[in-house]
Formats: C-alpha cells, structure tokens, sequence
C-alpha cells in the first residue's frame, strides 16, 4: 500500500518578484548596507543588487501596506492590513524581529514614520477616525493617541528640527501636530489666499518650521508653522505622491513619470522623466522615490523598481537608468 502521509520536507521561499506599488507610496529605501528594502504582498524584501540575491521577512500574516526606515538605516517598521492589523519592527541584516505594536488600530496601518532619534515611531490606522498613534516602539509602549482626521490620510512626518512636532495631511487638509506627553494636539494648515485647499499627498519637513508638501494638481506648498508661505506651481504636471528628503536636497516623484531633485532651499537641479528612458513608457507613474548620493531609487505603481544614477546633476537625463 502506498504510503499517504506528508514527507519530511519543507518549502523555502526562494526568490519574490514584484514589488507593491498600487495604493501604497514611500515604501522603498536604501539600508546602511546600500540593499534595497520594500514590501510585497506580506512579505518584507531586502534585495542585494549586487549580488542579485534577497532576505526576506515573514512575520506577518496578512499584506503590508505600510513601511518606514529607522534613521539608522538598519531597523524597518512594516504595517499590515487585516480585522486586527500589527507593526513589526525587524532587522534588515538578520530578518528578525525586533518588536510587536499591536491592539490600537483596526482595517490596516497606512503610514508610519520613525523621528529623529529612532525612538519614536508613529502609526496612522485605517479606522473611519484614521487614528494616529504614537509609540516607544522598543517597549511596546503606546505614548499618545488620537482621531486623525475625518477622511484619509496619506503622509505623516516628524518634524526633525522639534522633536515634540509632526504634520499629517490628506484628503483636503494638512495638520500639524504637538505632542506634549501623552496628549497629541492637532492645528489645521491654514492654506488663505496663497493656494487652493488642495488634497496633499505626501510631506517632508525642513528647519525652521519649514514643512513641504505635494499636492494632487501638482504643485508643492510651502508651510511656515501652519500658514501657507508660498506655492510652487507646476513643479509636476499631476499628482505629486512622494517626497524624499536627504543631505542634498530633496526628491519628489509623481503620477507625470518624472523625478524632480531640488536643493536644500527647494530651488530645482533638474529633472528625470522615467517615460524617455529605454524601460520607459507611457503612462509610467511614480509612487517612491529615495535620494541617496548619486543613486535613485524609484518605486511605480505598475510595481516595477528603477534605479537611476545620476552623475551628472546639471544634466536633464541620467547617465543610467536600470530596471531592476
């Protein structure tokens, strides 16, 4: 008689391909090691170009929607979707976890962000009160929570320069927020007379209460404390879904295709429309972009990863630009 039972064996996931860009932005990074980390399906990836080979995650059981790096550039926090959704922060060296954040938000986290000093992180649930949550991450502890905002948020941020601040935005609204022990007091963005309310997308914040921001029409909105200083118009030809801060400036990514890179003082260096380059086409949209020396990384939402660089910043194309 045939034996019928299992056989003493056991799968190993060998190799992912793909990459989550269809509603989910700012979710691929480069390590301290110069691997690339990013997410797909409930898997955490981390990809060595180099050598061509990946580590992977698995302490999730449903799929990652969210992903923040630790400013170290070692630790990764990923967010789940589900009826009771978790945070893992894991190591990107050992693909181990490091801590569990669990028992606050419902539906799914859709956006997490570490501060300053990496102790710190803070969560946005996918609720109807798109719940903020702010945790000491290394404790399972959470410090302060509180209703985010009536409709969806895309982007939280810390701001780097006070420790105590971060700013949110979203559908029709951008929030700027104190945290003074476990109270989170929010204050609206005043837009006035310089710009539209516009739905803003994504944020990056700079010194002197200085806070970016793009919006769905294209154009970047520049904050001073909660007052709309001034409007950048046009700096992409649609929505605007990912803004990357660095040492030498900024990046910004959008639904036209293009990668534009700016100074500290946001003045434009130049411009990278991904359409023109030889695994471009049209309809390409942006939804990641990550800055780091000469090198791009760039995120769509056909889920393909670019990488460009750029040796050349004067000039309007990279010298390369790879499909990895």
């Amino acid at each position: 008689m045939a034996d019928r039972t299992a056989p003493n064996c056991h799968l190993r996931l060998e190799w992912v391909y793909g990459y989550r860009g269809h509603q989910c932005r700012n979710n691929l990074y480069y390590t301290a090691a110069k691997e690339i980390v990013y997410f797909v399906a409930g898997v955490g990836v981390v990809y060595n170009t180099r050598e061509h080979k990946q580590k992977f995650y698995l302490g999730h059981n449903d799929d990652i929607i969210s992903l923040a790096l630790h400013p170290e550039r070692v630790l990764v926090a990923t967010g789940q979707v589900g009826k009771e959704p978790y945070i893992c922060v894991w190591d990107s060296y050992t693909v181990q976890t490091v801590s569990i954040l669990k028992d606050v938000h419902t539906h799914g986290i859709a956006c997490l962000a570490f501060d300053l000093e990496g102790q710190c992180l803070v969560s946005v649930g996918l609720d109807s009160k798109n719940t903020i949550c702010v945790w000491d991450w290394r404790r399972g502890k959470v410090l302060a929570v509180a209703p985010g905002h009536t409709d969806r948020i895309f982007d939280i941020s810390w701001d780097l320069y006070q420790p105590s601040k971060l700013v949110s935005c979203g559908v029709k609204h951008i929030k700027f927020w104190s945290l003074c022990g476990n109270a989170l007091t929010p204050k609206r963005g005043v837009f006035g007379k310089t710009g539209d309310l516009q739905t803003i997308l994504c944020l990056a914040c700079a010194k002197d209460e200085i806070t970016y921001s793009g919006a769905l029409n294209g154009d970047i909105y520049v904050w001073k404390g909660i007052n709309l200083l001034r409007t950048i118009q046009g700096a992409h030809g649609s929505g605007i879904f990912s803004m990357n801060a660095c040492e030498e400036g900024f990046a910004t990514g959008g639904r036209d295709g293009c990668v534009r890179l700016w100074d500290l003082n946001f003045k434009p260096i130049t411009v990278i429309d991904l359409r023109e380059t030889d695994q471009g086409y049209k309809g390409l949209s942006v939804r990641s972009v990550c800055w780091r020396g000469d090198h791009i990384l760039v995120g769509t939402q056909d889920s393909e990863i670019f990488e460009v660089v750029v040796h050349d910043r004067n000039k309007p194309f990279p010298h390369h630009a790879g499909s990895l």
